[in-house]
Order: C-alpha cells, then sequence, then structure tokens
C-alpha cells in the first residue's frame, strides 16, 4: 500500500531539508569575514494534504499519498547591519543605517552595501569588480584630484569642491544576486550616514552559525538513521508477506 511509504517520503524530506540547510549555513560562515556580506536563513514550510482532495490512487510518488511534509519555501536574506571596520582609506565608505551603493554592471544597475572603491585609469569611482559607482542621478562619478572628502549625507569633495553626491537608495523588494550585489525597486532614503574611511562587515555571528550548524548536522543524522530503519522494517515486513 501507499500508506506503508509515508513514513519514508516524510523522513526523507526531512533530510533533505536537512541538507539544504548546512548548505546555507556553510555559505554563511564561510563569508564570515565577507565585507558587506548578509547572511542567509532558510524559510520551511509544511505541505499539507487534505484529506478530502486526496487523488485515488496508490503511487507512492504522489504527494496526495503523503499527507504533511516538510519542505523549503525560500531562502530569505538578514539585511541588518553588519559591524564597521576602520581603514582609514579616503575611498572606502561605509553606509550607517538604511541604503544601498548605486553601481552599474554589465547587467544593468544593481544595488550594494560593499564601500570598498577604487579609482579607475579615468579616475572614475568604481568597486573592486569595476562597476561604476553612480551619483543620486544615476551618473557616474569622476574624480579629479588628490584631497577627497565625503560628508554624513554622501556628499564629495574634491580639494573642497563639490563634484558629486553619492546616490544612496533604499530597495523595495531586494533580492541577493550573487555575494554583495542586490536588486529591488530603488527608492531615495535619508536614514542614512556615510562614514569615510570605514567598511562594512559581514553580520554573520559565527558562534551562533556554528551553534545551528551542529543542530543541523545532528537532525540530518537522525533523519538518515530513521530512513534506514524505517527501511529494514520495511523489508522484514515484505518478507513476511512472502
Amino acid at each position: 500500500m501507499a500508506l506503508d511509504y509515508q513514513p519514508m517520503f516524510v523522513l526523507a524530506s526531512g533530510m533533505l531539508l536537512q541538507e539544504r540547510k548546512l548548505g546555507v549555513i556553510t555559505n554563511n560562515l564561510a563569508n564570515l569575514d565577507t565585507p558587506s556580506f548578509k547572511r542567509d536563513l532558510l524559510l520551511v514550510s509544511a505541505w499539507y494534504t487534505d484529506v478530502s482532495v486526496k487523488e485515488n490512487t496508490e503511487d507512492p510518488e504522489s504527494s496526495s499519498n503523503n499527507f504533511v511534509y516538510p519542505m523549503v519555501g525560500s531562502v530569505f536574506t538578514d539585511l541588518s547591519q553588519g559591524p564597521l571596520r576602520r581603514t582609514d582609506n579616503p575611498l572606502d565608505l561605509a553606509i550607517e543605517g538604511e541604503g544601498f551603493f548605486g553601481v552599474r554592471t554589465p547587467e544593468g544597475i544593481r544595488y550594494t552595501r560593499k564601500g570598498t572603491f577604487t579609482l579607475d585609469r579615468e579616475g572614475y569611482l568604481v568597486t573592486e569588480e569595476g562597476y561604476m559607482v553612480l551619483d543620486r542621478n544615476g551618473e557616474e562619478i569622476r574624480l579629479e584630484g588628490a584631497e577627497v572628502f565625503v560628508d554624513p549625507e554622501g556628499n564629495i569633495y574634491v580639494e573642497g569642491e563639490l563634484v558629486a553626491s553619492l546616490g544612496v537608495w533604499t530597495l523595495e523588494n531586494p533580492q541577493k544576486v550573487g555575494f554583495d550585489l542586490f536588486t529591488g525597486n530603488p527608492v531615495p532614503t535619508e536614514d542614512f550616514r556615510v562614514r569615510q574611511g570605514f567598511i562594512e562587515m559581514s553580520n554573520v555571528n559565527g558562534i551562533l552559525e556554528m551553534v545551528r550548524l551542529i543542530e543541523t548536522s545532528r537532525a540530518h543524522e537522525v533523519y538518515s538513521r530513521l530512513v534506514q530503519a524505517v527501511d529494514e522494517i520495511q523489508e522484514r515486513v515484505n518478507r513476511s508477506i512472502r
């Protein structure tokens, strides 16, 4: 009967869920020291089949024969601010509070909290990857001069003269793209402060992630043992029926 397979499906789905959690946790730990990295969390939901709408089938692969089991809902990114580290590099900029810098990439405009900027050969302000940093009007920023000062509002002065104002936006429905780039609907924000000579570090708490790693590893091991036990019991039942 299909019901015989239900425990196996429930346990196997739980084990696969723990594997996904392990992948997310280990990725967080791998980026513990990555500037501006935002940790990910796995959102879990329970899949439930109403008995009244069950299909008339004994196929064990039919989801209607497996009443309740855990499944991955989505991956949620924690956008809380990480600690700031002083570098004294005038082109290192950190956002204290809300907001993202805008940068132009080959795929279009993206947004980042990573302010480890530099100047390219033509004097344009760019990211480590070479993406152009944008001002409040969505234009590229060119700096010509030795002395660069950025005030808390994001205004950039070169040799005491205002040359540009950094674009800082709040994102509606932000989605992570890669390690430190985001997409979303940009809205100008005022609840921020630009800190020159600082970079924002990862918001991953190494101790908490290690605890979650141990808990998840143990949970995966328990599921694995239960799957093996159910399989052995089912094998005994099949032998007795023969």
